[in-house]
């Protein structure tokens, strides 16, 4: 009776749970195995008097932790439609890392990886970088506050119009947001500021026509010069003739004797 009684009781016993496997191992079949390393993957089960038998994981797959896989994970694939770029290239043990291109921020994270990018905001003239972006936020732009300018994009400060009153000079055109004020000597009008800028002009033009004309007359003379060699034989010969007698003549008058 006994007997029975003990065979009754162990058949109402509540099933038992799942096999619980030390650090290090997996289950499997209800027999708990050693895991394969990162970067490999279970090939054949452990068994009673064997081993787990894993294999290295092959190329664009890995395994990042210790596991009882029978296959290694896929690596991921950066969408360049999504502006991404690979930042750290598959290996066998880690997942790519996908981020974003110089120029651009990324809009959408998942965990430490980035899914979408997209191009940071360019502070314009007439306005400065009130906040600088990052790997993961957009740069925040702010207007140039009044009586101030910036000249240039992404300008990190807007720089304070000239006060030419306290310069000593005269306030030739307002300063705007995206250019300086315009300063000028007092007492000089418009009138006179555009004379000293013409008048260098009207001075220079004249010289201009100047050497002009002498370089034309110089080139006219030395086409001249070949013409003139290239003329009558027998009229050279008669200058010729003409001259040395000229020059006999002048030897054979008599000398003027000087006074004592």
């Amino acid at each position: 009776m006994l007997w029975i009684f003990v065979v009754f009781l162990i058949t109402q016993l509540p099933h038992s749970e799942a096999v619980k496997c030390y650090p290090g191992e997996y289950e499997t079949n209800g027999e708990c195995c050693p895991m394969c390393s990162a970067g490999t993957r279970v090939v054949k089960h452990c068994r009673e008097n064997s081993s787990t038998t894993c294999m290295p994981c092959v190329d664009d797959t890995y395994t990042e932790h210790p596991n009882g896989l029978t296959e290694c994970m896929r690596c991921k694939l950066c969408d360049a439609g999504a502006r991404l770029i690979i930042k750290e290239k598959c290996s066998y043990t880690k997942n790519t890392m996908c981020g974003c291109a110089p120029g651009d921020f990324c809009r959408h994270i998942a965990g430490l990886d980035c899914e979408m990018c997209r191009p940071c905001t360019i502070c314009l003239p007439g306005s400065m970088v009130k906040e600088p972006g990052t790997e993961f936020r957009d740069n925040v732009c702010e207007v140039c506050p009044d009586g101030t300018f910036s000249a240039t994009k992404m300008s990190r400060a807007c720089q304070p119009w000239t006060k030419c009153e306290e310069e000593g000079m005269t306030e030739l055109k307002a300063g705007t947001a995206t250019s300086n004020a315009v300063c000028v000597q007092k007492g000089l009008s418009v009138k006179a500021i555009a004379l000293i800028i013409v008048l260098p002009v009207l001075l220079v033009l004249p010289v201009a026509g100047v050497v002009v004309f002498l370089w034309r007359r110089k080139k006219r003379k030395s086409e001249l010069t070949p013409a003139q060699e290239t003329g009558d034989p027998s009229k050279r010969q008669a200058e010729r003739t003409l001259l040395q007698t000229s020059e006999n003549g002048t030897e054979n008058m008599p000398t003027q004797e000087q006074c004592q």
